[in-house]
């Protein structure tokens, strides 16, 4: 035979079947908050490398230039006489057929920069955009460039 004590509820009444457990917590509610916490910790974490621990992309060891080591053609777009002319290193010309024609001559993997002066057209810059892409440069880009 098990003596189970009773103990009594708020009301002042007897509860039958219980037993007194001293220092007992409800779990339920810690459960909930502790996959709450864990849940909010995966959210939040930064799984990606920090910069300063990724390789570098220069390589030291004399292997020579590769592809991406080279700078990209620049092309200027400047004006002269109201007219707008391309300028790609000492060469000038004036319409995106010559262009094409020089960019075609040109090494492609590190791509083209168009750049041009605040007043030039921006039918200009189309014009020499398509040429770069005429030419056979995967990479292009436009950056517009102070009048300084």
């Amino acid at each position: 035979m098990s003596i189970v004590w009773a103990k009594k509820g708020r009301t002042g009444k007897r509860l039958r079947g219980r037993t007194a457990r001293i220092g007992s917590l409800p779990l339920t509610s810690m459960i909930d908050v502790v996959f709450l916490l864990l849940i909010y910790f995966l959210v939040t974490a930064n799984f990606a490398q920090p910069e300063r621990d990724l390789p570098s992309a220069l390589q030291t060891d004399g292997e020579g230039a590769r592809s991406s080591d080279l700078q990209p053609q620049i092309v200027e777009i400047r004006m002269l006489d109201g007219a707008p002319i391309f300028v790609l290193g000492d060469l000038a010309v004036r319409t995106g057929e010559d262009l094409r024609v020089i960019l075609e001559q040109l090494p492609k993997e590190a791509g083209v920069a168009v750049r041009s002066v605040p007043d030039a057209p921006i039918s200009a810059v189309a014009e020499a955009m398509q040429a770069s892409f005429d030419a056979g440069f995967i990479k292009r880009s436009y950056v517009p460039r102070d009048e300084n």
